[in-house]
């Protein structure tokens, strides 16, 4: 977004920030993808699906950045794909 929006419940200006994403290799900066998970076999990496691990085609060309406003007076979260 290119401006910073305001809380629809208390008209706030809301501030910037994310969500990590915590895996074993450190934290990662939530991305947003199109369309529903298509399995890309399964291995030790991946998504929990049905009570097995299966790793999930991405198209890196499709991904992006997640970002997260909150509001400081109500504590509103609000996430936005860029």
């Amino acid at each position: 977004m290119s401006t910073t929006p305001h809380c629809p419940d208390c008209e706030t200006e809301m501030e910037t920030g994310f969500i990590p994403d915590n895996t074993f290799l450190g934290e990662f900066q939530t991305k947003w993808h199109p369309g529903d998970p298509e399995s890309a076999g399964g291995t030790f990496f991946g998504m929990k699906v049905k009570n097995r691990t299966q790793t999930v085609k991405v198209d890196e060309s499709q991904m992006r950045k997640v970002i997260t406003y909150r509001c400081p007076a109500c504590g509103l979260l609000r996430s936005y794909a860029e």
